[in-house]
């Protein structure tokens, strides 16, 4: 079922005949950087957690998406690598990625789709939320709630110059 916001988006569960425009969306969102994963690492994750992977539909298609699941504490997953499970410890909601279309900028879709992911995760009772955040979106994760935390410096191998390791815990 999607929830509909005021400003003329939809949250639903991304389906595999999403993934195109979702590629679409990353390759506009981070535009300049070298790191796009391809729809092989979105089918992988859907199919996993289907309930955690989330796109912003507007009346001209995807404007933002969402890719999460629940993952250990510590060392995120490698980007664009397909696992061939989620993981049985894990404790803690991992944001694999977020990202909106330039053109949605300022219409409140990442902050929704952070959010609906926040209340998947506690509705699971995850004790936290890890994400790794590229250089240029630390101070928006800050927003959200999220902090710089250690990680092993090869954990962050594959996300560029000025990557963090980012925690919020998540109130019961």
């Amino acid at each position: 079922m999607a929830a509909r916001h005021s400003a003329g988006f939809a949250i639903e569960a991304m389906q595999p005949a999403a993934v195109e425009a979702v590629l679409a969306v990353q390759a506009q969102a981070y535009a300049g950087v070298d790191v796009l994963e391809d729809a092989g690492l979105f089918l992988n994750r859907i199919r996993l957690s289907p309930r955690t992977c989330w796109v912003a539909r507007g009346p001209d298609g995807v404007l933002g998406y969402l890719v999460s699941y629940p993952w250990p504490l510590g060392a995120p997953p490698r980007l664009n690598v397909p696992l061939p499970a989620l993981p049985a410890d894990a404790r803690s909601w991992f944001l694999h990625d977020c990202a909106v279309a330039p053109a949605a900028a300022g219409q409140g879709v990442g902050t929704a789709l952070v959010r609906t992911g926040l209340d998947h995760a506690r509705k699971a009772g995850l004790a936290c939320a890890t994400l790794v955040s590229l250089a240029p979106a630390r101070a928006y994760w800050v927003r959200q709630g999220f902090e710089a935390v250690e990680a092993e410096p090869e954990a962050l191998d594959g996300y560029g110059a000025g990557a963090c390791y980012m925690r919020r815990l998540l109130e019961a």
